[in-house]
């Protein structure tokens, strides 16, 4: 995902925060590739559901999702449980 849209996003324009955002930025994708599996990165849920755990990130500098606000929680878990149950239904597909 680009910068500029993550920083946007955050509502974020300087510069001095670029090398954190990128490297949280990396998490938020590891997290999801963990949590989901092979993701779809042009799926605009896939999107959203990064920038949601970025901004946690960032924000609150809380490295852990449990810890991330409940309504943000909630959405991060949504989005995770669909995109599993979409990753399972193509495994076993295949």
């Amino acid at each position: 995902m680009e910068l500029s849209l993550i920083k946007q996003f955050l509502k974020v324009d300087f510069d001095d925060d670029d090398n954190i955002i990128e490297l949280i930025a990396d998490v938020a994708t590891d997290y999801i590739n963990a949590a989901v599996g092979s993701c779809n990165y042009e799926d605009a849920r896939v999107r959203l559901l990064a920038l949601v755990i970025i901004t946690e990130l960032y924000e609150k500098r809380s490295y852990s999702v449990e810890k991330a606000g409940v309504k943000a929680q909630y959405t991060i878990r949504s989005i995770i449980a669909q995109l599993q149950a979409e990753q399972e239904m193509t495994d076993d597909e295949a």
